[in-house]
């Protein structure tokens, strides 16, 4: 099968073309240093006057049949009331209208959350523009979810360019954590993971499609901030999502002896940190591992996303960055929680084959250095496996 053709990115910024990633072009700052918190975003290649003259933003006029990214503009306010787009292809009140009609009910655990995700949420995203162009991103990909690949472009980059305006207003709000902003700031983060396991699935034709794991990996840099809501603002917190209660205590539950063998592995590699004279990076990844095998239960007694999406937010930073890093043992772990992510697929659009698609990379990366790797590598390929059949 002949590869696809592939544009590279020529005129990238320094810190993309320094880390060889892709970079969309439309800064300072690009979404890649947005999104890794970069202020030195500089463009040392000069773009072409041609491009300069016909830049290709959504916001205007173009025959391209698919757009790039539209950043936010350091003058804008994320507590604006007016949309963001000026020339917006998507009427945002039939992005409202889905949102409130049907893409709501794939954020609600149970049924007790209706209420919270169809009216309060979209009342709080009144106050918190942020949060308003949330909730547009995954409506207008939530739409381009159940159209042909041709129709669907346009909402596709309509969610992209409301999920990039998004992100830097949410870290604001995350470094400035108050009784006034912490319940607009869970909702979003919840919002924001949706997103994220959606579109490498929605992109994957594209020239910019991104990979599930760099995807992954982004999400959890975004929600190390969300561990702030659920410690120190979780008394600030009105709305009822599954943050609240007892979601972190211990459960009656059991796991069955498969998934209780394998976590038993992974903990047990773990030791090789320990081994290595790592001893802090060994802390981190049993915290980790303990917090997942809570998730895994979690789960067995109840098959919603609460379990899957509670982890990203969980983990520490120390693990984070050893992702970051691509250390093996960590992108192990990653595909030990990839395959909960599978067991969402067909329960919520949003998941779609981003489980299997996650685990797929990995287990494309990661080869088994012994006996006991390759028993934990045998045991995700075999679950992701069933989940084909």
């Amino acid at each position: 099968m002949p590869r696809r053709a592939h544009t590279k990115s020529r005129y990238g910024c320094d810190n993309c073309r320094r880390r060889r990633v892709k970079c969309d072009e439309q800064g300072p700052p690009c979404t890649n240093c947005i999104l890794r918190r970069l202020d030195n975003c500089i463009y040392s290649r000069v773009l072409p006057a041609s491009l300069l003259d016909n830049p290709r933003r959504p916001s205007q006029s173009s025959t391209s049949p698919h757009s790039d990214l539209v950043l936010p503009l350091n003058g804008f306010s994320p507590e604006s009331p007016s949309s963001p787009l000026k020339h917006p292809k998507v009427d945002e009140l039939e992005l409202m209208h889905q949102f409130a009609t049907d893409t709501y009910r794939s954020l609600c655990v149970s049924d007790d959350e209706i209420g919270t995700w169809q009216v309060l949420v979209p009342r709080l995203a009144l106050k918190h523009r942020y949060l308003m162009d949330g909730i547009l991103a995954l409506a207008s990909l939530h739409i381009a979810s159940t159209l042909e690949p041709a129709k669907a472009l346009v909402y596709i980059d309509t969610g992209l360019e409301y999920h990039s305006l998004s992100l830097e207003p949410f870290r604001r709000a995350i470094d400035n954590l108050a009784p006034e902003n912490c319940d607009a700031a869970f909702a979003h983060s919840v919002i924001t993971t949706a997103i994220s396991l959606s579109l490498p699935q929605l992109t994957v034709t594209r020239e910019n499609a991104a990979r599930m794991t760099d995807n992954m990996i982004t999400v959890f840099e975004l929600l190390q901030g969300v561990k702030k809501i659920l410690t120190i603002g979780q008394s600030w917190i009105n709305l009822k999502l599954f943050s609240q209660g007892a979601f972190w205590k211990d459960t009656n539950a059991t796991l069955d002896a498969d998934t209780d063998g394998a976590l038993n592995q992974l903990a047990t590699l773990n030791e090789q940190t320990r081994a290595n004279g790592d001893e802090t990076q060994f802390r981190i990844n049993k915290d980790v591992i303990s917090h997942l095998r809570h998730c895994f239960t979690k789960f067995s007694a109840s098959s919603d996303p609460a379990p899957v999406l509670a982890w990203l937010a969980a983990v520490d930073k120390g693990f984070v960055d050893s992702l970051r890093r691509r250390q093996p043992f960590s992108l192990l772990v990653l595909a030990y929680w990839g395959l909960l992510v599978a067991e969402l697929n067909g329960q919520r659009w949003w998941a779609l084959d981003s489980g299997r698609a996650l685990v797929s990379e990995l287990l494309q990366a990661l080869t088994a250095e012994d006996l006991l790797w390759e028993s934990c590598l045998g045991w995700v390929q075999r679950r992701i496996a069933s989940k084909s059949d």
